[in-house]
């Protein structure tokens, strides 16, 4: 979930001539077709000097990544009109001092500028619609001044300690911003502010212009998510001054909502999802939790002193206690699977010292749901699925726990060392959690939620848009115990699906689409 300033591999295609010092520059990758229709995505190639000292890019669709090894001695880049700029679009330049963008840029990625350690300027001379974000720059040790001239809608990057600019202090506001990820580096203007300049006016409605095409193109792809957000961020403040665009941006807007989901926020599909639906039928599928008594769930709460981890307080003391044992001792790693061998907590807890690795969310989540069950709190681990699981595999995978003083299911996960409460401090479900995110009801995630001890995990990244994305579909196994999957000496459960009206999973043993009935009180297995 967080970048970690990795950069691909180089796009261009590029073709060396030493004996003409000629760099010729192709198409990049990242489109097949133009982003708006009946513009030029790209030339068919650019050519410069290998030798120059300054280089002009001319108006383009998009544009790929530069390595300082093509252009040796330049100092000065200077870009037009661009539709899309990468990540890592300059990165290495050992000469490089000013970068400059005269024109429009519909988006620039994060991470823009890397590794050039004489660069001193960066200025952005035309508007600006939208960033990537967080990380900017990185690594510019004498970088002095980042300016931004004219109106930028959304900027989402951000800056600190990390990203090794130690002269940049901040970035020079000579325009207005719309939208701010962090608003202690510049402040938002006002729409008074923004009325009152008729540049910022005019480079409002030029943004407006583009975004129409885009919404409207046929093969602009994830830009035309990334620019209906922006939109939605615009098209108000062209409205409330009176813009002749603020008519044709709304229309535009419609016809991309009306494609489907593509322009959707992972919260608006949420909230756009159907209802559940108490069912009639006679359910023979029942749910089961192990008893702390069973002799898998024995040797686990022996040999980790369960007792002294969950302490003697409440149950709600006794499961947070559990939750952050486990997320302190055992590292997450999405890219890692399950343990070689047996999937309990002893396996998974040895395996990952010995191979000094983590494990995913999946593994994470069984382990504390043993943890738990061994300590006599009956506990699910619960499969969260996007509504695109058929082309989104990038599930999430968490426990709820069973608090008697509260009569309720509580939602406790490991990964993150995460729970979630209403504005009162009561914690809630997944269901509750669900229901609130569709009806724009509060919902608190606890303060250190973090990855890996590593880095914090914020309330928008976590529950605005993963576990909204993730909270579509909901799975369980409806025998709770030690060794939940995979090879085992003892008999498995089904894997029971909660879905919205009208939905359908083929990975699953039994669906439905009640939800109380899902998530029923626990009676535990003896």
């Amino acid at each position: 979930m967080k970048n970690k300033f990795l950069f691909s591999a180089l796009l261009f295609s590029v073709a060396l001539f030493s004996w003409a010092e000629t760099v010729v520059i192709k198409s990049p990758s990242y489109f097949t077709a133009p982003i708006r229709d009946g513009h030029e995505l790209f030339p068919d190639s650019l050519t410069y000097s290998s030798e120059a000292e300054e280089i002009v890019v001319p108006d383009i669709g998009m544009f790929g990544r530069l390595d300082g090894s093509m252009f040796p001695k330049l100092r000065k880049i200077t870009f037009g009109d661009a539709d899309y700029l990468p990540g890592a679009l300059l990165t290495g330049f050992p000469k490089l001092e000013e970068v400059v963008f005269n024109g429009m840029i519909g988006h620039f990625d994060c991470t823009l500028i890397s590794d050039c350690p004489g660069l001193k300027s960066i200025v952005f001379k035309g508007p600006v619609a939208s960033t990537g974000g967080p990380g900017f720059l990185y690594n510019l040790p004498n970088l002095e001044s980042v300016v931004f001239e004219s109106v930028v809608v959304s900027l989402d990057v951000d800056f600190d300690t990390r990203h090794k600019c130690p002269k940049l202090k901040g970035f020079t506001n000579k325009g207005a911003f719309l939208k701010v990820y962090n608003d202690s580096l510049t402040p938002v203007a006002t729409v008074g502010q923004l009325k009152s300049n008729p540049r910022f006016v005019a480079d409002m409605e030029r943004i407006a212009r583009w975004q129409t095409e885009v919404l409207t193109a046929k093969h602009s792809g994830w830009m035309r998510k990334d620019q209906y957000q922006t939109a939605k961020v615009l098209q108000p403040v062209l409205s409330e001054i009176g813009s002749p665009e603020a008519d044709g941006l709304k229309q535009a807007m419609v016809y991309a909502w009306n494609l489907g989901d593509d322009v959707k926020t992972e919260l608006e599909i949420l909230k756009e999802s159907s209802d559940y639906e108490v069912s009639d039928s006679v359910v023979t599928i029942g749910f089961h939790y192990a008893n702390p008594t069973d002799n898998l769930l024995l040797l686990s709460r022996e040999r980790f002193n369960l007792d002294s981890i969950a302490g003697s307080g409440d149950d709600i003391s006794r499961i947070k206690n559990l939750l952050y044992w486990v997320h302190n001792n055992i590292t997450h790693d999405g890219s890692n699977g399950f343990p070689p061998g047996p999937i309990n907590l002893r396996n998974t807890y040895d395996t990952a010292r010995r191979d000094s690795c983590g494990y995913n969310c999946r593994a994470l989540a069984i382990s504390l749901t043993e943890a738990l069950l061994a300590e006599g709190i009956p506990a699910r681990y619960i499969t969260c699925l996007p509504k695109a699981w058929n082309t989104d595999n990038d599930c999430h995978v968490i426990c709820v726990a069973w608090s008697e003083s509260l009569g309720k299911w509580i939602w406790v996960d490991p990964t993150f060392a995460a729970y979630v409460t209403d504005e009162n401090g009561l914690l809630l479900d997944p269901g509750e959690v669900r229901y609130r995110l569709r009806k724009d009801l509060p919902v608190v995630l606890n303060k250190d939620a973090n990855w890996n001890n590593k880095d914090l995990v914020t309330h928008e990244e976590y529950i605005d848009y993963y576990m909204a994305k993730n909270l579509y579909i909901l799975q369980c196994n409806s025998f709770n115990q030690a060794e939940p999957e995979g090879e085992s000496c003892h008999k498995q459960g089904y894997h029971v699906t909660l879905v919205p009206k009208g939905v359908c999973y083929p990975y699953s043993h039994y669906l439905t689409t009640d939800e109380q009935w899902f998530w029923q009180a626990p009676a535990r297995t003896e």
